[in-house]
């Protein structure tokens, strides 16, 4: 006798039942009481049912004694638990939902809100290969502007393809990708911590506000120097058409960047009253191996990015997303996108050289309109220190 159909499909995930596995069930005593009771109250009733054959078959006068055993029986019978099939699929269930929902707390933590401010900044992070100070940096960052009640989300614009570096494309696919919910925008490399709080993230109303001041900066100084932390308002960033495509390797994207702004006419904003200085508003953790690659000039590269580009920008910028990933840093919540940016070899062809090949010689350069030249000046003691 059997208290379920053998063709209940949920006993089967949790009794095994069936005449061979009572047989066995009474010699060897249950490992698991609530997944072998069903074979135990088989066992207790086939043993009634015989108990009172063999009474009936001899006719004892112990017929009350063996009643008395038979109520003794039952009530034990009754009082084993049930073999519920939903008891047994409900407590795994509920273990897998449990494990689940821990995993997802480790791994995901919501970003806080802040009701009083107003506005939503995306940190822009160009980034390829800088694991060590991305851990560093993200962190850090995220908790500076918790502290100042700042709404925000960190990007971190990972180029993967096997091009040069190309900072400012970089900086254009993670406006495009930010989405509407932020209002403007923070260009911040990877490798400079603000470590004064007196430094504020503003909403930038009136115009583009340099935090990485020249008079602030680890390294650079000159007037024009507006790299490492530039906040920059939605509106202002698609005024100018964002950044130049033309600059792979390292340099000058952002002096190209500051024409932009002077021609659009917007005025450049930066802290003061300070109390700290170059060695000690910002710490500059850069990794101090050269790339070498990122760092020579080919195809007449040096010759056509002196010039204020006209042809590039947010509105001609190529790539393709490869992922996009939420990920949690010491609890500092950040969303990675791995790019893979395009490179027309006809307009650019120094976007994937590895030697100082095709130069024009200087003697043979055409002469250069003053007004289009975006190098600055520098004097080197003066506005460049060996800190980095």
């Amino acid at each position: 006798m059997t208290l379920f159909r053998e063709d209940d499909p949920s006993l089967r995930k949790c009794v095994r039942h069936g005449p061979s596995s009572a047989r066995r069930s009474f010699f060897l005593p249950p490992t698991n009481y609530s997944k072998n009771s069903h074979n135990i109250k088989q066992l207790l009733v086939s043993g009634t049912w015989m108990t009172l054959a063999a009474m009936l078959r001899f006719k004892r006068p112990t017929t009350l004694l063996w009643g008395l055993g038979l109520c003794l029986v039952f009530f034990f019978y009754v009082s084993l638990p049930s073999a519920n099939t939903d008891q047994c699929e409900c407590r795994g269930h509920q273990k897998a939902v449990t494990t689940s929902a821990f995993l997802g707390q480790s791994l995901f933590q919501a970003p806080k809100t802040f009701p009083n401010d107003r506005h939503k900044m995306a940190v822009l992070v160009p980034f390829r290969d800088r694991f060590e100070e991305m851990l560093e940096f993200v962190p850090h960052i995220h908790n500076f502007l918790n502290a100042q009640h700042k709404n925000h989300h960190l990007y971190i614009i990972n180029q993967v393809d096997n091009l040069r570096f190309n900072r400012a494309s970089l900086l254009n696919v993670g406006f495009l990708e930010s989405g509407v919910d932020c209002d403007y925008i923070a260009m911040h490399d990877v490798d400079l911590l603000p470590m004064n709080t007196a430094l504020t993230y503003e909403f930038p109303h009136d115009g583009p506000y340099h935090v990485a001041a020249p008079h602030l900066h680890p390294r650079y100084h000159y007037p024009t120097f507006i790299g490492g932390i530039l906040l920059v308002k939605r509106e202002h960033f698609r005024k100018v058409d964002g950044l130049s495509n033309k600059y792979w390797g390292w340099g000058l994207e952002d002096d190209e960047f500051f024409a932009r702004l002077k021609e659009a006419k917007l005025e450049i904003f930066r802290p003061g009253n300070l109390t700290s200085a170059t060695k000690d508003t910002f710490r500059h953790i850069h990794d101090r191996r050269v790339r070498r690659r990122d760092m020579i000039k080919c195809y007449n590269q040096q010759e056509i990015t002196r010039h204020r580009d006209r042809q590039t920008g947010l509105s001609t910028v190529r790539y393709k997303i490869q992922s996009k990933k939420e990920m949690t840093i010491q609890g500092a919540p950040m969303t990675i996108l791995n790019v893979i940016l395009e490179c027309d070899k006809f307009i650019t062809p120094w976007c994937d050289c590895t030697e100082n090949v095709g130069n024009v010689p200087k003697s043979q350069q055409k002469p250069e309109k003053l007004d289009d030249v975006i190098v600055p000046k520098l004097n080197r003691k003066k506005h460049l220190s060996q800190d980095g």
